[in-house]
């Protein structure tokens, strides 16, 4: 058994002198398939909803009582705040767990941390978060140019990027062929592939002005993904948000 740290809004787990036991139960997905039997048929008809289950990881956590913690209820109370979601309403935020090197759950606390005392200084912790059925890839969350040639997905699954665009007027976005217009663009947009949201902000709603080929949004395919942007723009960018399945 070894430990491991949890990084969670800047904040490490060793600061509450918590560690994660490790190597842990690793919760993984599953494909969203339902059967239906036929009768006469050998088999059943297979429903697929063409996307991947939630996780529901447990987390365990070896803790050593910082001195400026006068007992476990202090203690508990400032842990599970750090572990809470500071927005009115809860939503899928980075955890980054040191031994997945390189990647990081989309997530939120779903079962606060539950504290069990050995002594005065020591404690085992269990907490529990809900995550998204994809790990992302730590450096593919970073706004980053969109090259002038092509963008290769490593991954086997598609990736559902975040496009960012500068610039004033109608722009055609083409991703592999497929175009995709923004008309009467006012400074900027945002082009969220995974929440299907078009912005300036998160104030100011813009899915009214995109034609979308087939009405649904771009995503990269794994392998060589061709792009070009036509339109009076100052900058193009992007987070590529690489994504493995947690199978």
């Amino acid at each position: 058994m070894s430990l491991g740290k949890l990084i969670f809004h800047n904040k490490s787990s060793t600061d509450f002198g918590a560690w994660i036991n490790y190597p842990m139960v690793q919760a993984t997905t599953k494909r969203n398939v339902s059967l239906t039997p036929v009768v006469g048929v050998n088999g059943s008809y297979i429903n697929d909803s063409l996307n991947y289950t939630d996780v529901t990881q447990q987390i365990s956590f070896f803790v050593e009582r910082p001195l400026r913690y006068k007992d476990w209820f202090t203690w508990g109370m400032d842990f599970g705040d750090w572990l809470t979601s500071k927005d009115k309403f809860v939503e899928y935020e980075p955890f980054y767990f040191e031994p997945f090197d390189g990647w990081h759950w989309e997530a939120f606390l779903s079962e606060g941390p539950t504290v069990t005392p050995q002594n005065e200084q020591i404690a085992t912790v269990n907490a529990t978060i809900s995550a998204k059925p994809f790990l992302i890839s730590n450096d593919s969350v970073e706004y980053q140019i969109v090259p002038k040639t092509s963008i290769y997905n490593w991954q086997q699954y598609p990736a559902l990027p975040i496009f960012h665009i500068v610039g004033d007027g109608d722009f055609t976005l083409t991703v592999n062929g497929k175009d995709y217009q923004f008309n009467d663009i006012d400074e900027e947009l945002y082009v969220d592939c995974e929440r299907c949201l078009i912005y300036k902000s998160f104030n100011e709603n813009r899915n009214s002005h995109a034609l979308l080929y087939n009405h649904e949004f771009p995503k990269l395919d794994p392998g060589k993904n061709l792009i070009s942007l036509k339109g009076n723009y100052t900058k193009f960018e992007y987070q590529p948000r690489w994504r493995r399945a947690l199978v």
